[in-house]
C-alpha cells in the first residue's frame, strides 16, 4: 500500500517576519531600507536592516534586536554631509522608537573601504505562529 505524498508549506521563520515588519515599518515612514547587504551601497545615504537576534521568548511572542545602519556614500569630510547623516539617522530613531545610537562603520565587501555609518538597535516582536 503506498503512502500518501504530503505536502505543506513551511511557515516564515519568526525571525524573518521580525526583520521584514521593520522594513515595512521604515517605509510606511518614507525611509527606504535595504536587506540584501551585498548589494547595498548608499547613493548619497542608505539604511541597511541586519539579522535579528532573539532576545526573548513567550507562548505567544519572540522579541528580536536588529541592527540597523543609516550608512554614507560619502566621506564625512563636509557639514552638509554629516548634517544629512545625523539627520536621516534621528528619522530612523524615531520610527523604530529608538532613544540613542553611535557611529560605526559598514563594509560593502571584502576590498571596499569601510563607509562611515550610525548604528541603531530595533527591537521588535512578532507573535508566535503554528506550522502547518
Amino acid at each position: 500500500m503506498r503512502r500518501p505524498i504530503e505536502l505543506g508549506v513551511a511557515a516564515e521563520a519568526p525571525a524573518n517576519r521580525a526583520r521584514l515588519a521593520l522594513v515595512s515599518q521604515l517605509e510606511a515612514a518614507g525611509i527606504y531600507a535595504a536587506t540584501d547587504a551585498g548589494a547595498f551601497y548608499p547613493q548619497p545615504f542608505g539604511v541597511l536592516v541586519g539579522l535579528p537576534s532573539l532576545v526573548g521568548r513567550t507562548l505567544s511572542a519572540r522579541r528580536f534586536t536588529i541592527p540597523v545602519l543609516v550608512v554614507s556614500g560619502d566621506p564625512l569630510n563636509t557639514p552638509h554631509t554629516v548634517d544629512g547623516l545625523y539627520a536621516l539617522a534621528d528619522d530612523v530613531a524615531n520610527v523604530i522608537r529608538e532613544i540613542s545610537y553611535r557611529p560605526s562603520t559598514f563594509r560593502g565587501s571584502a576590498n571596499a573601504e569601510p563607509l562611515p555609518a550610525i548604528e541603531l538597535e530595533a527591537n521588535v516582536t512578532v507573535t508566535e505562529t503554528e506550522e502547518t
